[in-house]
């Protein structure tokens, strides 16, 4: 059993519900503040987790690398996560590989389930639960790299390379990368086992909505994931012109989009 480091948020006005919010590898419960807030502010209770390895969690040891890490990120997120749940409708939020950990909590914790909010998840064609070796390598790398740099220069590189990233996310996303734990990132299979069309499918067969937001640069989700998540139930938004981070590129833009579908998976009562 492990308590992983939760951030909350509390709600304003009428209580709609919980939602659960899970980060990207090398990202944190800090990235996700701006959007957390904003759901506050829209009635909800907001618990962003630091998956392990991540932020302020508890890092990996060689002992539980050697098992399936994607499975293990599960796992710590149900311990943690459901000694919170409080009974009201409850929705997962989750950006890349937090989006594929968020869709397999979201099966094992169907009760009171109102939605699944997924933002360009990593979810591989063909469909394994194992990262190739050398983009493992190269993710690690990089990654050690920026850890060799300072916050300003970190900040500086991307946001070269990424120009419409809001100044007010850098901070929080500079910080993630300086946290976060290499062993995962070289180890790579950062995703459940399960394959997620059967997530997909599970979720469609308990009647819960899933909404995808994706976009068309440097993205995860390609033509054919779409096609596939779509038949099996998902509705999928494309946002032209974003890139995997569509929440950061065009914050207002996905704010609307992840509003209304909380409008009408959760209400105000």
């Amino acid at each position: 059993m492990i308590d992983l480091h939760v951030e909350e948020h509390a709600h304003s006005g009428v209580r709609r519900g919980t939602i659960v919010a899970v980060p990207g590898l090398a990202e944190s419960a800090g990235t996700l503040r701006i959007t957390a807030q904003n759901w506050a502010k829209r009635g909800f209770r907001v618990l962003s987790v630091d998956p392990r390895g991540h932020g302020l969690s508890p890092r990996w040891t060689p002992e539980l690398l050697q098992r399936h890490p994607g499975d293990v990120i599960v796992e710590d997120l149900v311990d943690t996560i459901t000694p919170r749940l409080e009974g009201d409708p409850l929705v997962f939020f989750g950006h890349s590989a937090g989006g594929s950990a968020a869709s397999a909590i979201a099966v094992t914790l169907p009760v009171g389930l109102a939605g699944v909010l997924l933002e360009d998840p990593f979810w591989r064609l063909p469909v394994t639960p194992h990262q190739d070796r050398q983009v493992a390598i190269d993710a690690a790398a990089t990654l050690e790299r920026q850890q060799a740099m300072t916050d300003a220069e970190r900040r500086a590189e991307i946001a070269a390379l990424f120009p419409r990233w809001p100044a007010d996310e850098l901070p929080e996303w500079s910080l993630a990368k300086e946290r976060m734990d290499v062993s995962l990132v070289l180890n790579g299979d950062v995703i459940p086992s399960r394959a997620w069309p059967t997530l997909l499918s599970d979720l469609r067969e308990a009647t819960v909505p899933v909404e995808i937001v994706t976009g068309t640069v440097a993205i995860g989700m390609t033509v054919n994931h779409r096609a596939i998540a779509r038949s099996l139930g998902a509705d999928v938004t494309v946002v032209r012109g974003a890139t995997h981070f569509i929440r950061r590129d065009v914050r207002d833009r996905f704010h609307t989009i992840a509003d209304e579908f909380l409008d009408r998976v959760a209400p105000t009562p």
